[in-house]
């Protein structure tokens, strides 16, 4: 009786709190069941969501009223690299978005390779040439989040990576091991 019910509790536990037991202990079709997506990262790119229109009015309005004062050099980087910024944000946001909640590894990787060769560039060139107080408080949150992104998407793309590897290399045993008994 005791056996038995213990076990019983063990299975509803297993179910309702699935990542209780660490993953190296796990075994067959349950460690599948993880999800191995990052909150620290979809909050990261939440909040970049939400704050983007708001980055955007501000910067856009800045830059209108001092654009007649740049040189024409100015006024063609800063203008490539908003037209820039925009495209690139809003699908690196997306690809961000559904690689950690779909767990996409290549959604991921290449959010992060856009974050990281395309995007921080390009943030810190607004950083740096900006010289209003305003400006700066502004790109400086984008820049943190950007930061923030980069590193919370490092970190869940190599444990998204290992987890894969891991469950491919039980569902071959598992799968070996079906066809050798039958």
């Amino acid at each position: 009786m005791s056996d038995s019910w213990r076990q019983t509790m063990i299975n509803i536990t297993d179910r309702i709190f699935p990542s209780i037991i660490p993953s190296h202990e796990r075994v067959g079709p349950a460690f599948g069941n993880e999800i191995v997506s990052s909150l620290p990262l979809q909050m990261s790119l939440y909040f970049n969501i939400v704050y983007f229109p708001f980055w955007l009015y501000t910067f856009v309005s800045l830059i209108l009223i001092k654009f007649s004062c740049l040189n024409m050099l100015f006024q063609t980087i800063i203008s490539v690299s908003l037209f820039l910024i925009l495209m690139l944000e809003c699908t690196r946001l997306y690809l961000g978005v559904q690689g950690n909640l779909k767990e996409k590894i290549p959604d991921l990787a290449a959010f992060w390779m856009f974050s990281l060769i395309l995007q921080l560039p390009l943030q810190l060139l607004f950083l740096l040439i900006n010289t209003m107080p305003v400006e700066r408080a502004v790109q400086g949150i984008m820049c943190i989040l950007l930061l923030s992104q980069l590193i919370f998407g490092f970190v869940i793309l190599r444990d998204m990576a290992e987890h894969h590897k891991l469950r491919f290399h039980i569902s071959q045993f598992y799968s070996g091991q079906h066809s050798k008994t039958e």
